[in-house]
């Protein structure tokens, strides 16, 4: 990887998995960018999911881009009416997840997922349903 040093101009987006660094020499620690201000960003790192980090551009990191995800709601056009499950697909797809399939029925929709951290597989199932004019969302 190559890293630069991280300005307000970088072309980064919400979602990207990024590495930064103090310095060139130095630990790197990877996440993805969960939401931009004027002056920086926030972050989820991967040592540290559970929490975000705001990094300010003015801290002189080193940055470097890993991936830049899918857009869900490109990418899938039948989810088009499940909005709920097309948000919660994209903060998934944002965590290193990968899309294996779409499977609908008259009355709902199942999307099944990966992930591989460490070597090893995880996998779910997100499904969504009407009732009436209401969206349901879960995990099965």
């Amino acid at each position: 990887m190559t890293y630069e040093l991280l300005t307000p101009a970088h072309d980064l987006k919400t979602g990207d998995r990024i590495s930064l660094k103090v310095e060139e020499n130095g630990e790197q620690r990877d996440g993805f960018i969960t939401e931009f201000e004027e002056a920086g960003f926030w972050i989820r790192f991967d040592d540290d999911i559970e929490n975000e980090d705001f990094i300010d551009y003015r801290d002189h990191l080193l940055a470097a881009l890993i991936s830049r995800p899918i857009d869900v709601a490109a990418t899938y056009p039948e989810l088009a009416s499940y909005e709920r499950l097309t948000k919660e697909l994209q903060y998934r797809v944002y965590q290193g997840f990968t899309v294996e399939g779409v499977e609908a029925s008259t009355d709902q929709i199942d999307v099944h997922i990966k992930l591989i951290e460490d070597g090893q597989t995880f996998t779910q199932t997100l499904r969504s349903s009407f009732d009436q004019d209401t969206e349901h969302v879960r995990y099965i």
